[in-house]
């Protein structure tokens, strides 16, 4: 494991790695088969690398889940806390979603975006840019904001999920397109034809 200098961050990004090979295991794929390059797979499984947010969606996408169940147990647990009571605009980015769930927490919080990121050790700036959907944070920031506002990291990824394709489809289609030969092979086995 790379270390953040953190150790609280550090056992969260371990955590976020044993989530994703759980989930990875429970649906039957093998890292290789994510459809993901399988060595950035295998390097966020030892939380040798703190994945931005687009990562995390495709990852979750990728082992059927969405992004905040990547996140369970990481953090703050059992506080109740819930997210924005409102349904997230399906057609606004991951980014947007989670802007709209960081100014909810903070507003909760009762805290200005500066003091927030003296509390995260985040840039001021980056709050702004974060809570407006303008850039995509990492995971370890996303922890550490989690940490500063004292609410579960998964509330900060509540409604962020991919607009590519459903959620429940795409690991299925993958293990189908992988279990099966390709065309021209029935058995399996190398077409020897030319």
């Amino acid at each position: 494991m790379q270390s953040t200098g953190d150790r609280e961050i550090d056992g969260q990004l371990e955590q976020f790695g044993q989530n994703i090979r759980s989930a990875r295991e429970r649906i039957g794929l093998s890292q290789d088969r994510l459809g993901l390059d399988r060595a950035a797979v295998s390097f966020l499984e030892r939380a040798e690398r703190s994945p931005d947010l687009p990562t995390v969606v495709r990852v979750a996408h990728a082992v059927d889940v969405t992004p905040a169940a990547l996140l369970k147990g990481v953090g703050i647990t059992g506080s109740g806390v819930r997210g924005p009571r409102h349904e997230p605009d399906p057609s606004a980015s991951p980014a947007s979603r989670f802007g709209v769930n960081l100014r909810w927490a903070r507003q909760r919080a009762g805290i200005s975006q500066e003091a927030l990121a003296l509390k995260a050790e985040v840039d001021r700036a980056a709050i702004s840019v974060f809570e407006h959907g303008r850039r995509d944070p990492n995971l370890r920031t996303i922890l550490k904001l989690a940490r500063a506002l004292e609410v579960p990291a998964a509330v900060m990824l509540g409604g962020v999920e991919s607009n590519e394709a459903p959620l429940k489809s795409s690991a299925r289609q993958l293990a189908a397109r992988h279990a099966s030969p390709p065309p021209g092979r029935r058995d399996g086995k190398r077409d020897r034809r030319r």
